[in-house]
């Protein structure tokens, strides 16, 4: 860790997310030991779940929903003296920037009334990709970039702390390695690509993009690209309208949602996926399991194994990339699928057709 010295044990930490091995990254570079806010799907996998909480000390946060119990817990592990790390996100990026920081985290800061370190991790994303599953050769490294003290906070409003906060932690690591040129070597660097995109910029499909190896290109028209050793797209055939980047992929799909006509799939899907499982989950417990079938999305609901989940009542969070967790009403369910199955799609939809039709000016698409 870069620019550590100094920073006092008890303080609140908080990193962009960009890797499942950013806890180590960010941790091993401070003095003392350090308390992490997960997910309380990490809580769910037996002798795993047991090993992540002997070496991460993790506080459970419930993902896609506010949770008092965890910012008590905080708060606690705060007054002890001890330091609490926080992905503000709460999501790893799917495209290569941080994904949305929602306002309040500032607020929460403040309430500490501790020193506030802000952490990049810069290089993660073309290291190990959420997507992927191999990772790649090449530099990870995590720096503090900015440490406002406990006094400077309280002089702040809560919306000039979250303002410094979004500005820190907006890494990209896309813009980064324009000039970084750091290379990222792997047999396998486009491996699982569409389990992320799943729009083709040049025939319009949605379920028709594939990956082998090092390319990725589209089974309906033939636009391919290959993903060279900086993490950015070599056209090589039909590719006049792929952009040249994941990042600039991920902004064109999301693109073509918002101006998607659904309303005319009630009854046909846009698009589905067979070989899924569905289950019922409960906070920091073992999830069980409630069938096996398909899913498939409509303009206003989507069906898991037989059961209806309406967009209004629903919001969703991709887990990794196999598995989407879906909040309806006061219950919690995790839908799983085999490798290469899209759920990004799944929670991007759903939110855009939740959006419009509770009218919620926020545009926020699950990252």
């Amino acid at each position: 860790m870069k620019t550590s010295k100094g920073i006092n044990k008890s303080c609140f930490i908080l990193s962009n997310h960009q890797t499942v091995l950013d806890q180590f990254a960010v941790g091993v570079g401070f003095r003392f030991g350090v308390n992490f806010v997960a997910s309380d799907t990490i809580f769910r996998y037996g002798l795993k779940s047991k090993l992540m909480m002997a070496l991460v000390r993790p506080i459970a946060f419930s993902k896609g929903s506010s949770d008092l119990i965890a910012v008590k817990n905080m708060m606690s592990v705060i007054k002890s003296g001890g330091c609490v790390v926080m992905f503000p996100s709460g999501n790893r990026s799917f495209f290569g920037a941080e994904s949305t920081i929602v306002p309040g985290i500032g607020k929460l800061a403040k309430k500490f009334n501790v020193d506030l370190v802000l952490v990049q991790v810069r290089g993660g994303y073309f290291t190990i990709p959420r997507w992927k599953v191999k990772p790649n050769k090449g530099k990870m490294q995590a720096v503090v970039s900015r440490v406002v003290k406990a006094s400077e906070l309280a002089l702040m409003k809560n919306e000039e702390v979250d303002a410094i906060i979004r500005q820190e932690l907006a890494f990209n690591d896309f813009e980064y390695n324009k000039t970084a040129r750091i290379a990222y070597r792997g047999r396998q660097k486009a491996e699982y690509l569409e389990s992320v995109l799943f729009y083709c910029p040049e025939c319009k499909s949605m379920e028709s993009l594939c990956s082998k190896g090092n390319e990725f290109f589209c089974r309906d028209c033939g636009a391919r690209v290959s993903i060279n050793e900086y993490g950015f797209f070599d056209k090589i055939e039909n590719a006049r309208n792929i952009p040249d980047t994941i990042f600039e992929w991920g902004n064109a799909q999301l693109d073509y949602i918002k101006n998607f006509d659904f309303s005319g799939f009630t009854e046909k899907p846009v698009f589905s996926d067979g070989d899924v499982t569905l289950s019922k989950a409960e906070r920091a417990k073992k999830e069980h399991l409630l069938g096996k079938g398909r899913i498939e999305f409509f303009s206003d609901r989507f069906v898991a194994c037989g059961q209806e989940f309406l967009f209004t009542e629903t919001t969703m969070a991709v887990q990794g990339v196999r598995k989407l967790t879906v909040y309806n009403n006061d219950n919690v369910y995790a839908v799983e699928a085999p490798f290469r199955t899209n759920f990004v799609k799944y929670m991007i939809c759903g939110y855009h057709i939740r959006n419009k039709a509770l009218d919620i000016k926020e545009e926020y698409y699950g990252y």
